[in-house]
């Protein structure tokens, strides 16, 4: 079983791409609901289609622009139902910290669901030109994690390119965890990947070796977002955990850890 705990896979034709490049792999993978995409699916349209294919499952975002608790009296019976996993949020494009008052309640209700917080960290895709950095700095999750001890929160991307401020902060927070996705894309047409797996693992084994720990608080994720570059690699993910990880550590990257985060396993 692998689970992919991060993807941004809304229609059946990017599913049936990810499920090609599974190859014949049993799998599960989480779709992320994204404020800023250009899909013109609903939350309660890709929730319905979670459940049609019957292994995608759904984290919803919260628009920080917007009325907050009204988002969240909905996103609260969502979770009570089990309709979706967590929450995401995306502090760099809409110009909060992870620490800021109004992520206080969206904190107390995954807390009280034990569903995970998600946090896009680190490097942006800003084509629409909105995005400020200083915001996603994984740094900024410290001081949440340790207002919210009980809350499980997921640094996205590892926060790259801040691989060693990540670890520290995972490192650090008992409730706070991480993933790899996103780092390996082909924004080249694919040439430039044996070169960016190759850096990404020597960047990784660094950071391990400093924070060892945090090997075991690390999961499996790739932000495929469909077969168009650049974000549309998974089997390079793999690779990269079976060069870093021994056996043990593989079953809790590929999907244990994943299942204590979001299925409460």
């Amino acid at each position: 079983m692998i689970i992919d705990n991060h993807t941004h896979v809304y229609t059946l034709e990017k599913y049936n791409m990810y499920k090609k490049r599974m190859k014949g792999r049993e799998f599960k993978i989480l779709s992320l609901d994204y404020f800023l995409k250009h899909e013109k699916v609903t939350l309660d349209e890709l929730i319905a289609f979670g459940k049609k294919v019957g292994n995608l499952f759904v984290l919803a975002n919260v628009d920080m622009d917007k009325n907050i608790s009204q988002q969240l009296a909905k996103l609260e019976k969502l979770l009570k139902q089990g309709s979706i996993l967590g929450i995401k949020l995306y502090p760099g494009y809409q110009h909060f910290y992870p620490s800021d008052k109004k992520v206080v309640p969206i904190a107390k209700l995954c807390q009280k669901y034990n569903r995970p917080l998600v946090f896009h960290n680190g490097d942006v895709y800003d084509p629409d030109g909105v995005a400020e950095l200083k915001y996603s700095h994984p740094m900024h999750v410290d001081g949440l994690a340790t207002y919210f001890p009980k809350c499980k929160i997921v640094i996205s991307h590892f926060g790259f390119p801040y691989l060693l401020e990540t670890a520290m902060v995972v490192s650090k927070n008992e409730n706070v965890f991480t993933d790899i996705s996103g780092t390996i894309d082909s924004s080249e047409d694919g040439k430039n990947i044996p070169v960016l797996v190759k850096q990404y693992q020597a960047d990784l084994i660094r950071v391990f070796n400093y924070y060892s720990n945090v090997k075991m608080k690390v999961m499996y994720g790739t932000d495929f977002s469909g077969d168009e570059p650049p974000l549309n690699q998974v089997e390079p993910y793999i690779d990269l955990i079976k060069k870093i990880f021994n056996s043990v550590e593989q079953k809790n990257v590929l999907h244990g850890l994943a299942e204590k985060i979001y299925f409460n396993k």
